[in-house]
């Protein structure tokens, strides 16, 4: 189960927020009025405590602050992370126009040579970028739109088809990859680029969505 940093960043900083301002009650209000020594010393105790603890889960929280770059969400010009909350799908796509060029410099071997099958480790944590990866190989060919790109599809090993549709899989795309396999088989029979253009260029707005649902809910595996 993964741990929701940051909720728990939130609640630490109650928490901080409750013993800083319990130590300075105690100190400023109840400790002049304490009847005996004891009891002012306790309550004077019982103060320090709770503004050491606050002093120290802030220091806590500034050291566990997130300084490690997100492959998604780091901007290099402010040299942070920015929020999730300004995230955007044109974002995400540029990061992983990217990340595509580190599998291969060349969207025709891209899909000649089945590259999403390879356990490599440029695919992260348990290919975490291996679904994203086979929604933008079909990203780029909406993006392309052109009939050599439509080609690589048509024309692509069934090996690479198989690799792209068990990556989609891993995101719960079962009807998608039935459709696919139907558009390549389909295009491949008839020889009918058009037919396959006409159906992942119709499924374009899915596949944005789809690829920025997934990158939104697995966000804290990648750095």
């Amino acid at each position: 189960m993964k741990i929701n940093m940051k909720q728990v960043s939130i609640v630490l900083l109650v928490l901080a927020i409750i013993f800083l301002l319990a130590g300075i009650i105690l100190l400023a209000f109840l400790l002049p009025d304490a009847a005996s020594g004891f009891y002012r010393f306790c309550l004077g105790a019982i103060a320090v405590l709770c503004i050491l603890c606050s002093v120290a889960l802030l220091f806590f929280l500034y050291l566990a602050r997130d300084t490690d770059t997100n492959f998604f969400l780091y901007d290099s010009k402010t040299a942070r992370n920015i929020s999730a909350a300004e995230l955007t799908f044109d974002r995400v796509n540029s990061r992983m126009s990217y990340f595509m060029t580190t599998l291969t410099t060349s969207q025709d071997k891209l899909w000649a040579e089945n590259l999403l099958a390879a356990d490599d480790a440029r695919f992260g944590i348990n290919g975490i970028y291996r679904p994203l990866a086979a929604y933008k190989m079909l990203y780029d060919l909406i993006e392309l739109d052109s009939r050599e790109g439509w080609s690589l599809f048509v024309c692509a090993p069934r090996d690479t088809l198989d690799s792209l549709c068990t990556a989609l899989m891993e995101n719960g795309e079962e009807a998608m990859t039935t459709s696919l396999r139907h558009a390549y088989n389909t295009a491949k029979n008839r020889d009918d680029i058009d037919w396959v253009r006409d159906f992942v260029m119709g499924n374009q707005k899915y596949i944005s969505r789809r690829m920025m649902n997934y990158v939104q809910k697995n966000l804290e595996w990648f750095y």
